[in-house]
């Protein structure tokens, strides 16, 4: 006996070691960890590198190419060679070698391009900007998610203390009514409806438990980390952004990614007009270069042949008609900035219609929070003094169920009130572009 008892002590304590060894994630710590990890922000980081790698001079066209030209060849033939010339010299050779070096370097540089290349380097700006924002909105998009997958597991680890407290309280319901039996003021239904009850709340607590795993199984997703990394959370959920709607409306249209991303695809659209029109004018390139040639061969006439020497030249091209093609970029190029800023006006119609909706579901979501925190001190005050008539025998076992899932109830709305004020906030400050900074 002594021996199980040591090795139950034993036990315990090793599984209190374990529940006390869990990391302790704060929404902090938990949003750097998917700054860094997260795939998703990781690839919008990718392609905003791209985005900054390709917005350079030279792929805008404002700096000269410079290319390198070699051909070196040599061969050795057992042909024979037979040549007769008007001195009178005849050559007549077998295996003749011949070797040939030719080496050219060029720099081409394009001076003027109808200012096409200043309006593609414009256009990798915005593209650039562009880039930033879309990993902006990237990063709100899954911090948005992040936030309310965190607050999910406060949420539902305050189920669970509510379940404990119930449960509690059925349990001494259940103890009331035990005593009761026994002196002769209760019935045994009453003693076996307490015991139903009861189980009852504890096969709910069964089930709140699993609930909590899988919410913090669904935030270690969000944070790219293996699925079985234990934590735990503070059960807290404070409420701190409470903005006034007038000021939200202004900031909003300054603040808000989406709408910044898609003005800037407006601009875009503009260069690009620029790029094509610009297509109507003439080209002016410079090109220069050096040349070095080398030719020898064991027979022959010309046994040695070598020049050198630099070369520069202007050029200028103008397309004065392909086929009406540049009419037609240009038109297409019209319609896509004609789009662009119908885009631009959807997504600020969107932004404002969730602005309106994410304001209202906020202060009713506060409204309601205040309602359920004063109601419930009413309904916990409303069971203590139900139970207490319980056990003077003023009120039935059915009264006070009855006032017991009274208090569940208001439990529960309780902390959903203050889950969904978290959600909502957490949209208002998204859409008003202070989820990232």
């Amino acid at each position: 006996m002594n021996k199980l008892r040591t090795l139950f002590v034993l036990l315990l304590s090793i599984l209190c070691f374990t529940a006390g060894a869990q990391e302790m994630l704060s929404l902090q710590q938990a949003l750097e960890i998917a700054l860094k990890s997260n795939y998703y922000i990781q690839i919008s980081k990718n392609q905003d590198a791209i985005a900054a790698n390709d917005n350079s001079l030279g792929n805008a066209g404002m700096l000269p190419s410079v290319s390198l030209g070699a051909n070196t060849g040599g061969s050795a033939s057992v042909n024979s060679i037979h040549q007769q010339y008007a001195s009178g010299l005849e050559v007549n050779k077998s295996g003749v070698n011949s070797n040939v070096i030719n080496v050219t370097p060029q720099l081409n540089w394009v001076l003027f391009d109808g200012l096409k290349m200043f309006a593609t380097h414009d256009k990798l700006k915005e593209l650039q900007d562009m880039g930033d924002l879309n990993l902006k909105i990237s990063i709100e998009n899954t911090v948005s998610k992040i936030i309310d997958a965190y607050f999910d597991i406060a949420r539902q680890k305050q189920l669970l203390g509510a379940l404990n407290e119930a449960i509690s309280i059925y349990e001494e319901r259940l103890s009331i009514a035990d005593v009761k039996n026994k002196i002769g003021s209760g019935t045994e239904a009453d003693v076996l409806q307490a015991k139903v009850d009861l189980n009852e709340q504890k096969s709910a607590l069964l089930r709140q438990r699993v609930l909590i795993e899988n919410a913090k199984t669904a935030l270690n997703l969000l944070l790219s980390r293996d699925s079985y990394t234990s934590f735990e959370i503070s059960d807290s959920i404070q409420i701190t952004y409470n903005p006034k709607f007038e000021e939200l409306k202004s900031s909003v249209l300054q603040q808000n990614n989406s709408l910044l991303f898609a003005q800037k695809n407006i601009r875009v659209a503009n260069f690009a007009i620029k790029e094509i029109e610009a297509q109507r004018l003439p080209i002016v390139a410079v090109s220069a270069g050096y040349n070095y040639a080398r030719s020898e061969n064991s027979a022959g006439f010309v046994l040695l042949n070598q020049s050198s020497g630099y070369t520069a030249g202007v050029g200028i091209s103008w397309n004065l008609f392909n086929g009406f093609n540049v009419n037609r970029m240009a038109k297409d190029a019209q319609i896509n900035s004609l789009n662009s800023e119908l885009m631009f006006k959807d997504t600020r119609n969107q932004v404002e219609s969730g602005l309106v909706t994410a304001y209202h579901n906020f202060q009713n979501a506060l409204e309601v929070l205040k309602l359920e925190e004063d109601n419930i001190i009413l309904a916990k005050k409303n069971v203590e003094i139900n139970l207490e008539r319980f056990r003077l025998g003023y009120v039935t076992s059915l009264q006070l169920k009855d006032a017991q899932q009274s208090f569940l109830n208001a439990e529960s709305r309780l902390v959903a009130a203050r889950y969904d004020a978290k959600v909502s906030e957490t949209e208002l400050m998204r859409l008003n572009g202070a989820l990232v900074k």
